[in-house]
Formats: structure tokens, C-alpha cells, sequence
């Protein structure tokens, strides 16, 4: 099984595509889903996908974690180089259907005033068939 998380990434003027296949671990639990993969850093990462938010948890020194709800506000801890840093993401958009998610959400800081970046993430997951996830 495989994974595919494609995200355009506007900051500071600028777009940035990222585009990233690995392989994953899909696990059922009732009406949440985990999708448990290894990054390009080698860090494990670990998806709890729900009806209507996403906790994405990453395994690094120290530990990230983002949330994302859908239509609402969630606040998220990221390791910068200057340290431990609060955010907030902004989720406008959440669709979940079958194997994908639709995501687009601003990074915000905690005082929720300035926008560090704006995302539009497609995670799609499951088994490749005819060179397509």
C-alpha cells in the first residue's frame, strides 16, 4: 500500500509543490483510520484521519504534532530552530471521501494575526493500480 501527500505551499510570495510517495501501514479503528508511514528523514509518522479532522503526528526529536479541523481553528506544536513554536492552522477546507483528503489551511501565529503560510494538501492512500494512487 501506498501513500501520496501533494502540497502546494504559498509563503512569502512564493509557490512550492511538494509532491511525496511512501509506503504505508493502514490501520481501522471504528470510524478512524491510521495511516502509518516512514518519512524521507526517516522519522515515523503516524495519520489519524476522522469524518471531520486530522491529527498528524510526527516521530522527530522533538515530537510535532498538527491538528486539523474541519471549518475551525486548532492549535499545533512545531520544533523550529528557535525552539518549541505554537501555531494555530486554519482549516477552510476538509473533504474526506473514500481513500483521500482534500485539505487547505493557513499557518497561523498563536495571536492568529499574521499568516506564516497557506497550504492545499491531497493525501490519497491505498494500492497503486495502473501507475496511479
Amino acid at each position: 500500500m501506498k501513500i501520496r501527500m501533494k502540497n502546494e505551499i504559498q509563503l512569502d510570495g512564493q509557490l512550492e509543490v511538494v509532491d511525496h510517495v511512501y509506503e504505508v501501514e493502514i490501520k481501522e479503528k471504528g470510524d478512524v483510520t491510521y495511516l502509518l508511514y516512514e518519512n524521507e528523514e526517516k522519522e515515523r509518522v503516524v495519520l489519524k484521519v476522522e469524518e471531520e479532522e486530522l491529527v498528524m503526528t510526527r516521530f522527530s526529536t522533538p515530537k510535532s504534532i498538527m491538528r486539523f479541523v474541519k471549518d475551525q481553528e486548532a492549535v499545533v506544536t512545531l520544533p523550529t530552530p528557535i525552539g518549541i513554536q505554537h501555531f494555530v492552522t486554519v482549516t477552510s477546507q476538509y473533504e474526506l471521501r473514500d481513500q483521500s483528503l482534500v485539505l487547505h489551511y493557513q499557518l497561523k501565529q498563536l495571536d492568529g494575526k499574521k499568516v506564516f503560510a497557506t497550504y492545499k494538501m491531497k493525501i490519497n492512500w491505498g494500492e497503486i493500480k495502473n501507475n496511479i494512487l
